[in-house]
């Protein structure tokens, strides 16, 4: 804690969480104080400020993912939490007796949101097994056994995490309490949705979330069966759209026929309050599209649509999501306008690429990017690891993927395996890295014709 007053000396207090089942020191150096103390000696009922909240105040700033980019500052409304995590207790039947395992990284939005203040806010459990969460491999490795010790009841994380525990084996763990799991932040492959049912014997259902809708957008309940990809309904009191998109890969104004793919836009009020930066809000949102008056009250799920309050100003939030909305009111998701591989102006979607390979029995994870060539602009070429103990070539995967993909422009040149694969802090795959070395890779050696 003093190393932290040295490194930042404008601080005033330093906090320290005491861990749960830990006794506080009994001295705490200057300028430090135990948070549970400070808690224990406050009112439970009301703000000893006597400060009003407004649902329009900030609550909070979330990075972006950074998947594609440099992350982004992005503000939330208090207004917009507290619908999220409402909405969450409304389409995922939260009860008081739920004991939610907690996967998604607290310094992320969806572990503070979804993964916690869901919770709260209907009195049920949720379980914190370490700071890092599956970051821990001691996790991954002992999570059934967690299961099992909580009774747990949710089960969540990214695809990449619960890849790592589909390898783990079940082993003697008592795992029948689980009665839904959720995943997002990446798509999930329809083998590890069909692994994964098998083992726990529950569909892991996908949710659509993003930092800019306070991370949740979609949501898939329980008892809906959906395919892959399929990301389930949208949310009370929000609404969405799909548009084409422009000669940049942007939002147009051209709203796409009923079951056309094409680039999904969101109202919603959970919808963030713009990014800190005002030059990243330039291309998050689109204008008031044709034909939508300022104050619709269309019927939304049976419930009348609210006025969406200071957020219906600014425009449709540009998800960078392709996908379509099928005859169940449905949305399906096929990837993102910025992983579009370009080949001799045909738009390949590399999720087909992905969904090929990915059904190897050797393949852990995988990742389609477009690599420079001087004739096409773009060719596809993946990246693979393999699943501990597996073996497999980069020519018999290749061969096992161009098989099953049906478009011959979407047949990649090459695999290339990895001992492992690029992810960021939360655990989705972070493709500019490798879109780095497909770069490289495509680079003639020196003295080359």
């Amino acid at each position: 804690m003093q190393r932290v007053r040295v490194l930042v000396p404008t601080l005033r207090t330093v906090l320290r969480v005491t861990p749960f089942g830990e006794t506080p020191p009994a001295d705490m150096p200057a300028g430090c104080t135990d948070f549970h103390a400070l808690l224990a000696a406050k009112p439970d009922n009301h703000l000893v400020s006597g400060r009003r909240i407004a649902p329009t105040d900030i609550a909070a700033y979330f990075h972006t993912g950074g998947t594609t980019g440099a992350p982004k500052l992005a503000r939330h409304s208090h207004g917009a939490q507290v619908f999220t995590a409402w909405a969450c207790v409304q389409l995922r039947g939260v009860r008081v007796d739920n004991v939610a395992i907690n996967g998604y990284p607290l310094f992320h939005v969806a572990g503070v949101l979804p993964g916690s203040l869901t919770s709260l806010s209907a009195g049920a459990e949720t379980v914190i097994p370490t700071p890092a969460l599956f970051r821990n491999k001691a996790v991954s490795a002992n999570y059934w056994k967690l299961v099992e010790t909580h009774r747990a009841t949710v089960l969540s994380g990214v695809p990449t995490a619960l890849t790592a525990l589909a390898n783990v084996p079940v082993g003697d763990a008592e795992i029948s309490s689980p009665r839904y799991g959720c995943t997002g932040a990446a798509p999930m492959p329809g083998e590890l949705a069909a692994r994964l049912k098998q083992l726990i014997g529950i569909q892991v259902h996908e949710s659509l979330g993003m930092t800019e809708m306070a991370d949740i957008s979609t949501i898939t309940p329980p008892g809906m069966t959906a395919p892959p990809g399929c990301v389930g309904i949208r949310l009370h009191y929000t609404k969405w759209r799909i548009v084409k998109l422009d000669e940049q890969g942007g939002a147009s104004d051209r709203t796409c026929a009923p079951g056309e793919s094409g680039m999904v836009l969101f109202k919603s009020p959970n919808l963030f309050s713009g990014f800190l930066n005002d030059a990243d809000n330039v291309h998050a949102f689109t204008g008031r599209l044709p034909g939508r008056p300022k104050n619709d009250r269309t019927p939304t799920g049976g419930l009348v649509q609210p006025r969406l309050g200071a957020n219906d100003d600014i425009g449709w939030l540009a998800t960078g999501d392709l996908g379509h909305i099928d005859e169940h009111q449905r949305l399906h998701l096929s990837g993102r306008s910025k992983d579009l591989i370009i080949r001799s102006g045909h738009n390949i979607d590399p999720k087909v690429i992905e969904d090929a390979l990915a059904a190897h029995p050797a393949v852990q994870l995988c990742a389609a990017v477009g690599a420079p060539d001087a004739y096409a602009g773009e060719v596809p070429v993946v990246f693979a690891t393999l699943t501990p103990g597996a073996s497999a070539t980069e020519d018999e995967l290749l061969a096992f993927a161009c098989e099953r993909v049906d478009e011959p422009p979407a047949r990649h040149k090459r695999v290339t395996i990895l001992a492992t694969m690029p992810l960021t802090n939360v655990g989705k795959i972070y493709k500019p890295d490798l879109r780095v070395l497909a770069a490289l890779a495509a680079i003639p050696p020196t003295g080359a014709e």
